[in-house]
Formats: structure tokens, sequence, C-alpha cells
């Protein structure tokens, strides 16, 4: 370390800090020492905008600790690089060291091992230290702001967006009874178009929210069972003119589970979309179990199946596999989401030619 650095000395004793500032002096670091001998002195120093590469600290201060001064300091936002300089030996202080740590302290160095060389040695990779963490912190505030700005023009766009979509909804309404003939099958593809992009729109806006922790639930008591029944009535048409069958296999009587039955039925449209889209014309079945503490529910499908190389990544956002069908490729991301938010976890099981299964769980209402 070339450059001269800027060290705050905090000691209420005069001759130690004068050992530390020869130590230093003696040491090939280039330094300008500012000294204070109390908390107050110190804060003050730090108040008037000085900037320090670095700060030696005692513990044994006449207003406060050196841990309590740290922690001050901290919680001001203050992320100097800290060395705690202590007399204390033997299991206290490992006790001093354990608070000290949790307060924020970048370094400990004994009074008794003041050499030159460990000293310069020490305020070096405190300064390192101190360096890659505010780092760490800018890079964190900026990736915030990043993702604050990308969630506001989501926001924008996806209002802006959903004007013309219900538009041409409205228009497809009214040339119902005008089109004849050729013009409807290109009226209902202008329709199925206006649909997807309003649902990549809602998937864009749940996948950001999801990410920010912002996913609302309406939990209740609700039985599995009907939810179940109920996703397999709303997409068994679907999957038959796909050319497969939709059956449920659920246990005898209720399976009260703690959730938000939209939110689970929109978990359940999503494994059964995804089956559809890579295992067409396959059978899908839907299957509920209860454990000791969860309700298991699957999707399984007798399809293509995964590879060993693409199951790490089937929940990643905006992933699609060996092909690309459609979609942003948030389905399964976004299924993850919501049972993640209902303290559940969601796994898949498959080998390539021998279907997959998609299963999460959902904690049990608690017994009245």
């Amino acid at each position: 370390m070339t450059e001269r650095v800027r060290i705050l000395m905090v000691d209420d004793d005069r001759v130690d800090r004068l050992a530390i500032r020869r130590a230093i002096e003696q040491s090939d670091l280039s330094v300008d020492i500012v000294e204070a001998g109390t908390a107050a002195e110190a804060l003050q120093h730090c108040a008037e905008g000085a900037r320090f590469d670095c700060c030696l600290l005692d513990h044994a201060l006449p207003d406060v600790t050196g841990t309590e001064l740290t922690r001050r300091l901290r919680d001001g936002g203050n992320l100097t690089p800290i060395i705690l300089v202590t007399g204390q030996t033997g299991h206290h202080s490992e006790e001093l060291l354990q608070a000290a740590v949790d307060a924020g302290i970048t370094d400990f160095f004994p009074k008794g091992d003041l050499s030159p060389r460990r000293l310069a040695l020490r305020i070096r990779f405190a300064i390192r230290i101190g360096r890659a963490e505010a780092e760490s912190q800018r890079s964190l505030k900026e990736a915030n702001l990043a993702t604050r700005a990308r969630d506001d023009v989501l926001a924008v766009v996806s209002h802006d967006l959903r004007g013309p979509l219900h538009a041409i909804g409205l228009a497809c309404e009214a040339l119902h009874d005008e089109v004849k003939g050729d013009g409807l099958r290109y009226l209902g593809a202008i329709e199925r178009a206006s649909q997807r992009a309003e649902r990549l729109i809602t998937d864009l806006l749940e996948a950001s929210a999801i990410e920010n922790g912002g996913l609302a639930l309406a939990r209740a008591s609700v039985d599995a069972g009907a939810i179940v029944r109920q996703a397999t009535a709303d997409y068994e048409l679907l999957v038959k003119e796909a050319g497969g069958k939709l059956t449920a296999k659920l246990p005898d009587g209720s399976t009260l589970v703690s959730a938000d039955r939209d939110r689970v039925l929109q978990v359940l449209g999503n494994l059964i979309g995804n089956a559809l889209k890579h295992a067409r014309g396959a059978p899908i079945e839907i299957s509920l179990e209860r454990t000791a503490r969860d309700a298991v529910i699957a999707v399984r499908d007798s399809g293509p199946g995964i590879t060993d190389s693409e199951l790490p990544h089937v929940f990643d956002r905006y992933w699609h596999g060996r092909t690309k069908k459609g979609g942003a490729g948030l389905g399964l991301a976004i299924a993850k989401g919501i049972v993640d938010a209902h303290g559940g976890q969601i796994a898949v099981a498959s080998k390539q030619g021998a279907g997959a299964e998609f299963s999460f769980t959902l904690p049990l209402a608690p017994v009245r």
C-alpha cells in the first residue's frame, strides 16, 4: 500500500497512543494520524465529514466501550474499517472478540503484539476488507436502484399496453356478427394473440412481485381435494382436445390446508399447462396425498421427460429448455414463487423418455 492513508486513533491512554504512533511511523506505511481520547471526540471527528481509511480503537474508553462506539458508528452508516486494540487476554478476550464482531469490528489486535510490521499488515488487511465491503454496499445499492427503475418501467409499460389490448378485445367482440367465413378464423387468431399478450403482461408483473417479496396471499382453511377437482374440471376439455386425458387421484375425506385457493389453482394451471406444452397428447394425472404436516400435490405426465442437464434450471425465470414453445418462460418460476410464499416446497423428478412429475407441498390447516 503506497498511497497515503488517514488513521483515526482512539485511546484515552496518552502513553498507549504514543506507542501505537511510534509503531506506525516505524513501519513502511505512509500515514496521517488523527488522535482522540474519548468516544465523543471520535464521533465528533467523524461527524465533521473527515474521511478515514482505518480506525484503531481501544476497548476501554472513559465514556463508552470500544464495542459500543463501533455499534454507534455502524448504525450511523459509517463503514470505516475498525481494528480493536486491547490488552485483555484469556477467555475474556474471546468474549470481547465475539461482542466486537457482532458490533461490526473489522479486526482485533492485542497491545502486547505491537510490532511495526505486524501492525502495518493488520492495517493493510483491514483497509482491503473495508474497501471490499464498501464496494459491495455500493453494488447492492445500485442493484436496488436498477430493480426499482425496472419495476417502474414495467408498471408503466404494462398499464399502457393493456389499454390497446382491451380495445382490440372489444373490437373483436363487435366484429363477430359482421365477419363471415375465413374472416372468423383470422378474427380468432387476433383474439388468441391478444389473450397471450395479456397473459405475458400478467406473468411479468407477478414475477416482479415475487422477486421483490410483494406477492399477496389471501390465506384461508381450504380443502386441497376441492382445489384439485376444480383444476381437473377447468382443464379436462383442453387436455382432451390435445389428445390426452386428465385424471385426479384423491384420498378419502377432506384435506384442509392453509392456502390461497386462487393462487394454488394458478400453480396447478401452470403445471398442467407445462405438461400440455411438452407432453401434448400424453395422459396427465393430478394426485393428492397427506403427510403429518403437509399436503402433497403432484402433476405427472408420460411425455418425453427432462434431461439431467435441464433439471436444475426448470424453475429459472425465462428458461425454455431444449426448444422454445411459446410464453416468456415464467410459468414454473411463478409456480415456485407462489409455493415458496405459502411456506411449501416444489420439486421435479424426471428421466428422459419417462415423463415428468412436478410436486409441491402446502401446510395443513391448524386443527381447531
